[in-house]
């Protein structure tokens, strides 16, 4: 208790107030009581400008004593053109689509207000959150304040709506996880870098979002992974520039440091472990064009593991053990086994071939293919052809 009460009384009416708005957020969502454009170009942002508001009383004349912020927010956004380059680079090899969010000059315009304000408005309020708590709570408050912030941009409804296991886990890569990696950096730049560094790193990844007439083709799962992999970089370029510095200024947010190393291991161990088939899903590389043009070789296909054979039916694309290789085929039809079990036996078929495979039995059978990323498993397809 004596750690809670070390912080001042404003810092937690104002972190109180966040939570607030993040209910409201939830509420307005989940039951649907004001349509989606009023909640983001209305909503939203005078509810954060109202917050901001807020934390500026509060705050009063509190000073931010960190150094060489501009220095910082150069750093940041130095990042952020380098993952921009290689974001949009990367359509090359994923295709581009047409961003629907760039639709008019007005749609534009309509986008930077709503947008932009609540983004301002918001890091403003977690930056003067973290102030009144004072350096010396930077480590578990900021960690708490991260979770309340990334709560408050958080879709819950559309979490709780998730209807199976395979839904869950695209929300939790392409939103969940994301959010909540990006909420902990920008607490880490509030106590490390300062108010420039969080607005150049929220309104550069807006501006991406927003701007861009056509984008990278991603499916959740790259979408997710690019994302965290920015915030990893941010963390990486900053943390090594605050390397320099005297022992006695790193301590401030040290603790915050090693939550967010901690952080980054474990969505290490999450990707070794969903590599290596830990997880219900697996990522295999295919190694033909035997079913193009869905997929092609080289792509990385997610399988979803089947708990029954009951589970796959015709015109689903099923990764099943062939005699010396895996095989990712088209279900063409089911028969009864010739057995006498009762089993089923899976005729299968690629979309590029002229006939079709051997009987498929139940018990050869891996899982569905639920997703893909194209290309990124060519180095896999070149090392086993050098192999042979």
């Amino acid at each position: 208790m004596r750690r809670f009460r070390s912080v001042r009384r404003p810092a937690w009416l104002l972190l109180g107030a966040v939570g607030v708005f993040a209910l409201f957020s939830v509420i307005f969502r989940a039951t649907g009581t004001m349509s989606s454009q009023v909640f983001l170009y209305v909503f939203q942002p005078l509810g954060a400008v109202a917050i901001a508001g807020l934390a500026y009383y509060l705050a009063g004349g509190i000073q931010d004593r960190v150094r060489r912020q501009g220095d910082k927010a150069f750093m940041v956004g130095s990042v952020i053109a380098v993952w921009f380059v290689l974001y949009f680079i990367s359509g090359l090899a994923t295709t581009y689509v047409r961003n629907t969010l760039v639709a008019t000059p007005s749609a534009i315009m309509l986008n930077i207000f709503g947008f932009g304000l609540a983004v301002v408005a918001i890091e403003y309020t977690r930056h003067k959150v973290i102030l009144l708590a004072g350096r010396r709570n930077a480590a578990w408050f900021g960690v708490l304040a991260a979770v309340v912030f990334a709560i408050q941009q958080l879709n819950l409804p559309a979490l709780f709506a998730a209807g199976n296991p395979e839904e869950l886990l695209k929300l939790a890569v392409s939103d969940v996880v994301p959010l909540f990696v990006s909420s902990l950096l920008l607490t880490f730049l509030a106590i490390s870098s300062g108010l420039p560094s969080m607005l150049v790193y929220r309104l550069g990844v807006l501006a991406v979002t927003i701007l861009l007439p056509i984008v990278p083709k991603y499916d959740w799962y790259l979408t997710g992974i690019s994302s965290v992999l920015l915030s990893v970089a941010v963390y990486l370029v900053i943390d090594r520039a605050q390397q320099g510095k005297q022992a006695e200024h790193r301590r401030h947010y040290t603790h915050l440091r090693r939550a967010y190393d901690a952080m980054s291991l474990i969505i290490l161990i999450g990707l070794v472990m969903l590599m290596t088939g830990f997880f219900k899903y697996k990522p295999m590389v295919i190694m033909s064009d035997s079913m193009k043009p869905l997929y092609g070789r080289g792509s990385m296909v997610i399988v979803n593991a089947v708990d029954s054979p009951l589970d796959v039916q015709v015109g689903d694309v099923i990764q099943f053990r062939g005699t010396d290789k895996m095989i990712t085929h088209r279900v063409e039809s089911i028969d009864q086994a010739d057995d006498g079990s009762g089993g089923r036996v899976f005729i299968t078929k690629g979309d590029n071939n002229p006939s079709r495979d051997p009987p498929v039995a139940e018990n050869k059978i891996v899982g569905i293919v639920k997703a893909q990323i194209p290309y990124i498993g060519y180095p896999t397809v070149w090392l086993r052809a050098l192999a042979r």
